[in-house]
């Protein structure tokens, strides 16, 4: 057996090497790695094989032999009763033997043969023999829903130890002891079925999956919870149904999948990570973001992970679900549990795909030379010459179709003692801005093994490598800004510096700059590394109490360099400039907890109660040099030091927690939990804060006065959900309690200590107190409803409180105010077909949250960036000079002006407009629509996300100016605008004037649009080859599919693109691509 498998995976190799030769390097000797990983694997199996035993027996049982042989190697074994009597009396006497030679004297003398497949010795009866009971043998093979293979699947006649187990195409033989026998077969994850047996000809047998048992546990705070159980608000969701968006990142996988979860992707540049929102903004100074835990581990930033390697991810959002992760647990809890090797089966899983993409132009489109010149001449300007000959597409030039590499590979596969799972991936994307690569390495160990019956030991290891590097990416106000009519080339391709002009040239951009320029000689470039290792390992002390130990050690070490030469514009002034700054981290995370499993009749207890320890340092370094040589990329070699700077920081979370779940009869159940922190960030007196939650379920459905009634035709279930709990939140600063000075200045050559920040001791923990009621429901058995309504108050808000320069200081931390969240959820998923060769289900989610601020310091309004933070009002709120469009009579622009008497006019002085409250960039309402069709082996998903009802300030002012930039390119009008003409005409924009009309273009309510739209998110064909095709080349299964990624948008926004994160601003930031995937997933 260990000749066939090393044979066995050399030719996999040879085969791998063969079909993937064009993959870059680093995934070559990743294949070579997973085969290397799959010997070690086998060789535990090969282990059980070739150890050692000893035997000693008289007139015992085969039966009893075998079980001896079982208990001290783990081989298990199969027979057919009627052809091996495992009543046979045998003796045997062996000392420190092979397992070979036991089985030899057990069947010697006997018709019998056997085999060892994986950790099963299967004894079969020897040709000629088997060629004598052919009457009674029935063959078959085994398949899921898919049509694939199910591997390892038992095969029992029914009311007899008579049995087999399918190999690996599924297929399977038995000689049965009766013309009348049934089948019994079953596997983990799938319904068992009982079938007459047939003779003649091979019986096709497909396993539905259990989806009781598929769905029985969802990964919860601190552990797994029954699905039935639950009396929180949490979403689970499977690994297939994040996986489809092309990304690195998982974060931006989550858009449209859970109601209550906002996801904000403010650009499409590659790599960039959406912002997460769970029901809403709850803070005005500490974080918002919600908490990530993987695989056990509290995260310090968000996870570098494959989403590939993902099991199941688990949202948390209300407090009884979340308060067990306390005071970095208000704004959600996203737990994250990543793939473990299953049972027995070995696999090798490769997938790959490669796509390209484009930019999302959307409505913002910019004039071409004509347009331009057309609008100087009604401005009465003069139209330069070259506006005839030139008509130079910036954007066009700037832009390019970008390429997408993702490749994986892993390997799961083990025995009873040991399982791992070790995968490795390689990401790579061009931007479709020119300039700017990313390549991601990332890679995954989780190791399980259990070397006796009550100690579980689990090391894992997770590693991210990031590359990026970026040849001065066009600023993208630049790119718009620059005029059709300005060639960046000379006739000789020389790149053009407007700055710099060859006689004879002009330059007509206000700015005189040339995108391209600088990017000929400029760039940045950054590389992260990222490693977290663990030993965790549980201690089962009895049936119903097990130890668990969690214990984790993170490292981020990250080099930032950005080089500007000294011919470039940027840095010709200081003859070049050279940055290169050094971030290092370290995390630390250890909880041990004691786990209770206790069932008395119907009444199931769970309970937990743990310790809890986490700590964070980080350091960081940064030298800026000038002056060099051109070409020169060495700190060392430039000239002079400009500046040098570098900072440590740290903090320590110290934890005591419990948790009681109780569950009567599955009907009645009841969560309570209880969490205490200790943290750094505050003073001694107010460095501990006490969370809690508390929440109850009631299953009507399973009352005998439900059952009973006609409601019980149509209802399959109904769980009625209440809850209340209070968590908490840090200050984003490590020290708000400490005076801090600054000691690195100097006044006449004596060094000395500056005031910086006012320390306050009495600071406090934000505490978000939240009641939920929910309700979950299926109907008509096809159905799934789940309704939530939720109120979160949140006081103590903390906030940086500006200081008069006269104090000595800038502020201080202090808890200021007070923010409510309410909102209402609701998911519904639908078996619209089933139970027939077409099937499709079909999902909705909705989601609507209304937020407030309750009350701020002094009850004093905070303005920032054209936004007011004041009582009453939503935290996201928009504070502008409110645009009444253009005056009918002469086409000067108009504006609201509020008198002292609460009256209301209009006034085309802009000083002399109120600024006052004109909208907010939190949505009305959000939601998404899912859609998936099968149909054999062909299946289609779709995923539309809708934003309805929120506000986005654009920031266009230079570029729909009315004439105050004439020197900068102009946008496209919309076709619903009108420009005034002549008097009595009714326009959206005022009389174009040469240097503007009356700051037309000034911040105001004019550039604040409606930014509700719906895109088709992701939309993916696959196509699952059948296995009787694959299994001719060893492939347990292979798919191919294509999908697309924003295919479609439907906006009245005029920007490029809507969706621009939730400040509601658009900056010219980078927009969301539309991308097109093919690719493979192949499984050995």
């Amino acid at each position: 057996m260990q000749n066939h498998f090393g044979i066995q995976n050399l030719w996999m190799v040879k085969n791998l090497s063969l079909k993937f030769k064009r993959i870059p390097l680093a995934m070559r000797l990743l294949v070579l790695f997973f085969a290397c990983a799959m010997n070690f694997a086998h060789a535990s199996d090969t282990y059980a094989q070739t150890s050692r035993i000893t035997i000693e027996v008289t007139n015992q049982t085969v039966e009893y032999v075998l079980e001896q042989i079982k208990a001290k190697t783990g081989l298990d074994y199969f027979c057919n009763n009627a052809h091996v009597n495992l009543n046979r009396k045998v003796s045997i006497s062996l000392n420190n033997g092979s397992v070979d030679e036991v089985l030899n004297q057990v069947i010697e003398g006997t018709n019998i043969t056997y085999s060892i497949v994986d950790d099963k010795i299967i004894f079969s009866v020897k040709e000629s023999a088997a060629k004598q009971s052919s009457d009674l043998l029935v063959k078959g093979k085994v398949v899921d829903s898919k049509g694939e293979p199910v591997i390892g699947a038992a095969i029992l006649e029914k009311g007899t130890t008579n049995g087999t187990v399918t190999d690996y195409d599924g297929n399977f033989t038995l000689t049965l002891n009766s013309e009348k026998a049934e089948l019994q077969i079953s596997y983990i994850g799938y319904k068992t079925q009982s079938l007459k047996a047939q003779f003649g000809k091979p019986m096709s047998i497909s396993l539905a999956e259990d989806t009781e048992i598929l769905d029985e546990v969802v990964v919860v705070g601190y552990g797994i919870q029954k699905k039935s159980n639950i009396t929180s608000s949490v979403k689970n969701i499977k690994s297939e149904q994040i996986i489809g968006v092309s990304t690195p990142n998982v974060e931006n996988m989550l858009q449209g999948k859970i109601a209550g979860v906002q996801v904000y992707q403010s650009g499409g540049r590659p790599g960039e990570k959406a912002t997460i929102r769970i029901r809403g903004k709850s803070s005005l100074g500490s974080s918002v973001d919600p908490l990530w835990v993987v695989d056990g581990v509290i995260q310090v930033e968000n996870p570098e992970l494959n989403p590939q390697d993902i099991e199941s991810l688990t949202v948390l959002k209300d407090a009884a679900a979340t308060s067990l992760y306390g005071s970095r647990a208000t704004s959600g809890v996203i737990v994250v549990t990543t793939k473990k090797a299953k049972g027995d089966n070995r696999n090798i899983s490769i997938s790959a795909s490669w796509g390209i993409g484009s930019i999302n132009e959307g409505n913002f489109k910019m004039m071409n030379s004509q347009q331009l010149a057309e609008e100087w001449r009604k401005m009465g300007k003069e139209v330069p010459e070259q506006a005839e000959k030139v008509d130079f597409n910036w954007w066009d030039a700037a832009t390019q179709t970008s390429l997408t590499q993702d490749y994986t590979i892993s390997f799961s596969g083990g025995n009873e003692t040991i399982q791992s799972y070790i995968s490795g991936g390689y990401y790579s994307e061009d931007a479709t801005i020119k300039g700017l690569k990313i390549q991601r390495f990332k890679a995954l160990g989780n190791l399980q093994y259990k070397p006796t019956s009550w100690l579980t030991l689990k090391p894992r290891v997770r590693g991210s490598y990031g590359d990026d590097v970026d040849h001065n990416t066009p600023d993208l106000h630049e790119l718009y800004a620059q005029m059709p009519w300005d060639y960046p080339y000379y006739e000789d391709g020389t790149v053009i510096n407007p700055r710099n002009l060859r006689p004879g040239y002009t330059w007509y951009g206000r700015d005189r700059r040339n995108t391209f320029y600088d990017a000929q000689y400029n760039y940045s470039k950054t590389t992260s590394l990222n490693v977290e290792g663990g030993f965790d390992f549980d201690i089962r002390i009895n049936n119903y109490l097990t130890f668990s130990s969690t214990n984790s050690i993170n490292f981020t070490n990250t080099k930032y360099f950005n080089y500007e030469d000294p011919r470039s514009v940027a840095a010709a002034a200081v003859k070049g400039r050279m940055q290169e700054t050094w971030t290092k981290s370290k995390s630390r995370f250890a909880n041990q907890m004691l786990r209770y499993n206790q069932t008395f009749g119907k009444l199931n207890v769970v309970a937990l109660a743990a310790y809890e320890f986490n700590d964070y340092v980080v350091e960081q370094t940064s030298v800026e040099k000038q002056g060099f040589f051109p070409g020169s990329e060495v700190l060392n070699n430039a000239a002079n030091l400009n500046a040098i700077n570098g900072k440590k920081l740290e903090w320590a979370l110290g934890s005591a927690l419990c948790n009681l779940n109780l569950a009567y009869d599955a009907k009645y159940f009841l969560q309570a939990s209880v969490r205490n922190d200790a943290s750094s960030r505050f003073g001694k007196d107010k460095r501990n804060g006490v969370f809690f939650s508390v929440s109850g379920g009631w299953n009507v459905a399973q009352e005998n006065f439900f059952q009973e009634s006609a409601l019980s035709k149509v209802i399959d279930d109904a769980k009625l959900r209440v809850s209340y709990g209070g968590v908490g939140n840090l200050p984003t600063d490590y020290y708000p309690h400490l005076n801090l000075y600054d000691i690195k200045g100097s006044y006449n050559g004596i060094i000395g200590a500056f005031p910086s920040q006012l320390g306050n001791s009495h600071l406090s923990w934000e505490k978000s107190y939240e009641t939920n009621i929910g309700l979950d429901l299926r109907l008509i058995d096809r159905v799934n409803v789940s309704l939530d309504y939720y109120i979160k108050n949140t006081s103590g808000l903390v906030y940086f409180v500006t200081l008069p320069a006269v104090s000595g200081f800038t502020g201080y931390w202090d808890n200021i105010g007070a923010v409510r969240n309410n909102g209402f959820e609701l998911s519904i998923d639908t078996e619209v077909l089933k139970n027939t060769p077409f099937k499709w289900n079909l999902g909705l989610n909705y989601s609507m949250n209304r937020n407030k601020i309750v009350e701020l310091y002094g009850g004093k309004d905070v303005i920032s960036n054209w936004q007011i933070r004041r009582e009453g009002e939503d935290i996201n709120t928009f504070y502008l000079k409110k645009w009444l469009g253009a005056d009918p009579e002469n086409g000067d622009p108009l504006w609201e002006k509020v008198n002292a008497d609460g009256t209301v006019e209009a006034t085309n002085n802009y000083n002399e407009a109120t600024l006052q409250v004109v909208g907010k960039a939190t949505p009305d309402f959000t939601g998404s629509i899912n859609s998936l069709m099968s149909y054999k082996n062909f299946s289609l998903s779709m995923n539309w996300n809708f934003v309805v009802g929120n506000d986005v300030y654009h920031y266009r002012e230079n570029f729909d100016s009315n004439g105050a930039y004439p020197t900068y390119n102009q946008m496209v009008p919309m076709s619903n605008w009108k420009r005034w003409e002549k008097p009595g005409d009714i326009a959206t924009h005022p009389r174009l004037v040469d240097g503007g009309n009356k700051n037309s273009q000034r911040n105001s309510s004019r550039y604040l649009e409606d930014g509700s739209y719906i895109r088709l998110r992701n939309v993916q064909l696959s196509y699952q080859i059948p296995s009787s095709l694959t299994s001719k080349l060893g492939l347990k299964s292979t798919s191919v599919y294509v999908s697309g990624d924003n295919l479609l948008t439907f906006t009245k926004y005029p920007g490029r693109d809507p969706e621009v994160g939730e400040s509601g601003q658009d900056t010219y930031s980078y927009p969301n691509i539309r991308k097109i995937v093919f690719g493979l997933k192949k499984k050995f």
